[in-house]
C-alpha cells in the first residue's frame, strides 16, 4: 500500500519482520526463531509488549511516552 506518511505501527511491524528473519536477534531477543513459534493468546498485547520492547532498545522511550506508560497501542 502506498502511503506519504509512515505511521509508528508501519515501523514496528518493519523491524520485527526483520528481526524475525534474522537468526540473532539485536533488538528483540525474546521472539526466538520464527519458523518454531506459535500464534500469541492475546495478539495485540503481544504487539504491544514487542512495541514497548523496541521502543525502549532504541532509546525512543521519550518520543512516545504514551506507548510506555498506557502498555501500547495497535492504532500507530
Amino acid at each position: 500500500m502506498f502511503r506519504n506518511e509512515v505511521s509508528r505501527l508501519d515501523a514496528i511491524t518493519a523491524i520485527l519482520c526483520i528481526e524475525s528473519s534474522m537468526t540473532t536477534s539485536t533488538i528483540v531477543d525474546s521472539m526466538g526463531n520464527a519458523l518454531h513459534s506459535n500464534f500469541a493468546e492475546s495478539p495485540d498485547q503481544e504487539y504491544a509488549k514487542q512495541e514497548r520492547l523496541i521502543l525502549e532498545r532504541l532509546s525512543l522511550r521519550d518520543e512516545f511516552p504514551e506507548v510506555i506508560s498506557t502498555g501500547g497501542s495497535i492504532c500507530g
